[in-house]
């Protein structure tokens, strides 16, 4: 059986069905048409398939599907598998390519198995083949068909069941008011049911077994206008297994890149794609899943409680007076004749000589015993090497053996690989379809990956997709120069995007970074009412150094996280960007006499900062400073600016000399203290008035220097005040606006 969406066209010739009564025919079918469930249908002429003509497959775990074909008569059916039927329901579309309409699209109602179940009897329910079927028909009326005659009446029961007559159980029927009829149920070929309802029953129990299956096909009807031929093109999406890419890059230096990408396609619909048309999408379109076959229950509010809890009684009678297994075959090695059967890691058998090492004198004997066999003849010489296939041809036959299968077109924000032939997949089979085959800008790099210092890089590819390409996502195998290298994995490259895949480690290297943060190009933007508007950026340098003890010239690329909210100032050539990160290249010499090889790149990183300033501090004295020094400022604004700043210096110098005074002061104020504590150290007698006199001497010029030391920085602090007074009223008056 076909189990994918099937679709046949044909006319249904349907009697009155519910005059029909329901026959099973034992060992063919079992047929029940009450009230018009399940009759047959018959078809005028030849079924008209609508075939599978296109599958485009997608990553969201979708597939589109066409079908187109020429139909007659009024009615086409759909044969859809439970698990498509939702995606069918939503996306089901149907064009009249030629002169017509659809009608209407019809399908049986989805019920679970367990609310059929519910609504069945219990012995209809567990009834199972035709001895239990016609004990379950006890009291309905039947018409048993035997090869003799056909006998109607009402079924009594089934005996013959016990385990003395096991196998020869009758039925007995009511043939009449008073005849009882027993037949024996091996001559029964047929039981038709009068009972309609018991028939529509049965058909329901039978439903409930074949939804408990593994598969159950549900028929979509779709009425067209007119018996006439309809050319019919139908699409619709259902899940399907993604397809997943796999890449060959073959890498030669100062060749570029020869890259190969092969799609794995999987069949699993249910039915074969025969010379389809396949087209796969590099993208995601977004899909979910929706129920729509099986109808949906609300959950209503339950009022039961509502009822009433008791019944009014009855009056009370009037009173009056009256009289009252599987078995495992033994594996045993075979020999005979010399020789022993081995197998192979594939399974097959085949022979091989027994091999055993002569010396120059020795005679071999084989065959059976007490037979002499003759001297086994000396080996053939070994064949010669073939020779080694050089990269020349290696290259030629890449490029030539495996020719793109597929086309690549742009699709809005989708990329899409259109087979140029048709394609064949049978059902459950899959197919390794060749959709790329191209010479891509490319080399073999060294990869620092976090760009901080002390990590060793990775081997990689660079790789630089080309404008009107895409890739998915998917393994990649490398080949360096002929010779297998690693694996890596490509993530998903959009068209003009460069791809690095890491497939090696690799060392010989030493990375080291630094990153200073300055102020630059101040600028006051505006000045009024002693508040200034100062604009500046902020730098941040960053240097990257490496060194090789690589013999070679290394091509090296330094991965870097930059500042989000800074922008970069004149990039370095080739430098790649992935959104907040970029790649920095730095071709790094080789080693030599003994000194590793050495390369040095800076970036610089930088943003816009703006401050309002009140007073006279650092950023307003460095942005007056710049003031001065630009030639379009006019000349009525820098006087004011440049008396303002000599003030400010005149300022500078008197704080010098009162932080100069300020020092002397506390150092004689220590000497003082000293001179002090000598005195008091001093004895009494005469013997010491003379250096009691010397110490009070020191006390009083120090006692002097101090006065003096006092009213300068008390002048100072005066002359200081004064000029801080004028700044601040020279700060107002400067206006730029």
């Amino acid at each position: 059986m076909n189990h994918g969406m099937m679709a046949k066209a044909h006319v249904s010739r349907v009697g009155d069905l519910g005059r029909r009564s329901a026959t099973w025919g034992l060992g063919i079918a079992l047929a029940l048409s009450a009230n018009g469930c399940g009759g047959a249908q018959q078809r005028d002429g030849a079924d008209a398939e609508l075939k599978i003509r296109k599958v485009v497959l997608f990553q969201s775990g979708v597939g589109y599907f066409e079908r187109r074909g020429e139909v007659s008569g009024d009615k086409v059916e759909l044969r859809v598998r439970p698990d498509q039927i939702n995606d069918v329901l939503k996306s089901l579309t149907i064009l009249h390519l030629s002169s017509g309409r659809t009608g209407s699209v019809t399908m049986p109602v989805e019920q679970s198995a367990d609310r059929l179940a519910a609504e069945l009897p219990d012995s209809v329910r567990h009834a199972r083949g035709l001895v239990g079927m016609l004990q379950v028909l006890r009291g309905v009326e039947v018409t048993l068909k035997t090869d003799d005659e056909d006998l109607r009446g009402r079924v009594v029961g089934v005996e013959g069941l016990d385990e003395g007559q096991k196998g020869r159980p009758t039925v007995t029927i009511l043939v009449e008011a008073e005849k009882l009829v027993a037949v024996p149920i091996a001559k029964v070929e047929k039981v038709r049911i009068h009972d309609r309802a018991l028939a529509s029953g049965l058909a329901r129990s039978l439903e409930i077994s074949r939804a408990e299956g593994q598969w159950k096909p549900v028929g979509l009807t779709v009425h067209l206008a007119g018996d006439g031929s309809h050319d019919l093109l139908i699409g619709y999406i259902h899940e399907v297994p993604i397809w997943r890419p796999a890449y060959r890059a073959w890498v030669e230096k100062d060749r570029g890149v020869q890259l190969q990408g092969w799609a794995i396609v999987d069949n699993v619909s249910g039915e074969d794609w025969k010379d389809v048309r396949l087209s796969l999408v590099v993208g995601s379109p977004l899909s979910f899943r929706y129920e729509l076959h099986k109808p949906h229950h609300v959950q209503r509010p339950d009022l039961s409680s509502r009822l009433p809890q008791s019944a009014a009684a009855p009056p009370p009678p009037d009173v009056g007076y009256t009289a009252p297994q599987a078995a495992e075959a033994d594996s045993e090695s075979e020999e005979s004749d010399g020789k022993m059967v081995e197998h192979s890691a594939g399974g097959m058998a085949r022979d091989r000589e027994v091999m055993v090492p002569l010396s120059a004198k020795s005679k071999v004997y084989g065959g059976r015993p007490g037979q002499r066999a003759k001297p086994m003849a000396p080996p053939a010489p070994a064949p010669a090497a073939e020779p080694e296939v050089d990269l020349d041809s290696r290259r030629r036959a890449i490029q030539r053996s495996a020719q793109a299968m597929a086309e690549g077109k742009k699709m809005g924000q989708l990329y899409r690989y259109d087979a140029l032939a048709p394609v064949t997949v049978g059902d459950g089979q899959a197919a390794l379809v060749n959709i790329v085959n191209r010479q891509v800008e490319g080399a073999d790099i060294f990869l620092f990956r976090n760009g901080h210092g002390g990590e060793m890089p990775y081997r990689s590819l660079m790789l630089r997709n080309p404008k009107g390409s895409a890739l998915e996502s998917g393994p990649i195998t490398l080949y360096v120069d002929g010779t297998f290298a690693g694996e890596g994995f490509l993530g998903r490259v959009d068209e003009e995007a460069t791809a690095f895949i890491p497939f090696a480690a690799a060392d010989g290297f030493a990375l080291t970074a630094h990153v200073e943060t300055r102020n630059a190009d101040m600028t006051l933007v505006k000045a009024s009412g002693g508040r200034l508007t100062i604009e500046s950026k902020l730098r941040q340098v960053r240097t990257v150094t490496l060194r090789s003890e690589r013999e070679e010239r290394s091509l090296c690329y330094v991965k870097i996280a930059l500042n989000s909210s800074m922008t970069l100032e004149d990039p370095p050539k080739d430098l790649v960007r992935a959104g907040t990160d970029v790649f920095l290249r730095i071709d790094v010499p080789g080693k030599r006499d003994g000194k590793p090889g050495e390369a040095t790149v800076t970036l610089v990183e930088s943003t816009k900062q703006s401050r309002v300033v009140t007073g006279l501090d650092s950023w307003a004295l460095e942005a007056f400073q710049l003031l001065i020094k630009n030639a379009h400022i006019d000349e009525a604004i820098k006087g004011p600016v440049r008396e303002l700043l000599a003030a400010q210096d005149r300022l500078g110098e008197l704080q010098r000399r009162r932080n100069e005074a300020a020092q002397r002061q506390h150092e004689l104020a220590i000497d003082a203290e000293r001179i002090r504590q000598n005195l008091n150290s001093l004895p009494l007698e005469k013997v010491a008035d003379k250096l009691r006199k010397t110490l009070v001497d020191q006390l009083d010029q120090n006692s002097q220097r101090a006065a003096e030391t006092q009213k300068q920085i008390v002048e100072l602090d005066v002359e200081m005040a004064a000029l801080r007074e004028k700044i601040n009223q020279l700060f107002k008056q400067i206006e730029l606006k």
